[in-house]
């Protein structure tokens, strides 16, 4: 539970200040899109002046939500009353511009366990399925009415963090806010035909070449995948269309933590790190310089990639062991 006098605080931002810059984190994907843009939506109706930045701009599988457009990947100029910062656990997700640009009064809205609390207001549940649900639930508290647009991009950003629903941080307040948002107009069949069945080609052409790279390892409690620039390259794809492959290692039976090394640079891989029941793979992404939630989590390591596998199975294994 949110504390009262945060909650206030937040609300007070809202009223009082006129200039909003709102970032959202590196490699977005619809909870953190969903997010910002619902905010941009409730401050603009409201005669604000609002900008929103996302460095890597707006990947194509998120442009069907309202308002995408607006996001700016260019360093956004002007003097700001407000930033806002969603669904970033620390200020290195928010893009290499943030230190440089951050002005006025910093709130943090997120959800992530790891979160390392850099604002002057900072919003944390960890409970909470999606940061698109705790916004929900900040902006009910706050008395705020949530329109159709606004209910559309919340409820779209707790689909994709709780897998539609099937995750294990699906809560009985999730399924509640769900329900209260398709109340308020929120189409969820159309949020699931443009997230899940409005595939590019190329993504299921990537598909195939990842899974020819699966190993088991562990007595099949460990499953990896790996995804290489040539790759990228071989199928007309980008690192947008790697979202949702770590799912296929995770859902073979008697795996217990599902791994997907991507390679962001030259030595430089970016590791998802996936898990079922009570295994903290937060933990093993901290250790690693990362982090993120209990089941889903992430870091970046450098290194040619077998030295980099080895350093993240010997972390699995150590906690598989507890």
């Amino acid at each position: 539970m949110i504390p009262a006098n945060t909650v206030k605080n937040f609300g007070n931002v809202l009223k009082r200040h006129k200039r909003f810059l709102i970032f959202s984190h590196i490699n977005p994907e619809p909870d953190t899109i969903g997010a910002a843009l619902c905010l941009y939506h409730y401050l603009k109706n409201r005669g604000k002046k609002v900008s929103v930045y996302n460095e890597d701009g707006v990947p194509s599988f998120a442009k069907f939500m309202p308002h995408s457009d607006i996001i700016k990947a260019g360093v956004p100029r002007g003097n700001f009353d407000a930033i806002v910062c969603v669904d970033a656990g620390s200020t290195d997700m928010l893009g290499k511009y943030f230190e440089r640009i951050k002005k006025g009064v910093i709130v943090n809205i997120d959800h992530h366990k790891t979160n390392t609390k850099y604002g002057n207001i900072n919003i944390i549940d960890p409970c909470a399925s999606a940061t698109c649900e705790l916004l929900y639930i900040l902006f009910k508290r706050l008395d705020i009415v949530i329109d159709q647009t606004m209910a559309d991009l919340l409820l779209t950003g707790i689909v994709y963090d709780t897998g539609s629903f099937k995750y294990r941080n699906t809560t009985y307040i999730t399924l509640k806010v769900a329900s209260e948002l398709v109340k308020n107009g929120a189409n969820l069949g159309y949020i699931e035909e443009k997230l899940y069945e409005s595939l590019p080609i190329g993504k299921l052409k990537l598909l195939e070449m990842v899974l020819k790279t699966l190993e088991l390892s562990l007595d099949g409690r460990i499953a990896s995948i790996e995804i290489t620039k040539d790759m990228y390259e071989a199928t007309n794809t980008t690192k947008e269309d790697a979202e949702g492959l770590i799912d296929y290692p995770k859902s073979i039976n008697g795996v217990d933590v599902a791994v997907l090394f991507r390679e962001v640079d030259e030595g430089k891989y970016k590791v998802s790190l996936r898990s079922k029941n009570d295994i903290d793979v937060a933990s093993i992404a901290e250790a690693l310089g990362g982090g993120g939630h209990k089941n889903a989590a992430g870091c970046t390591v450098e290194g040619l990639l077998l030295d980099v596998k080895n350093k993240v199975f010997t972390k699995i294994v150590e906690r598989l062991k507890y």
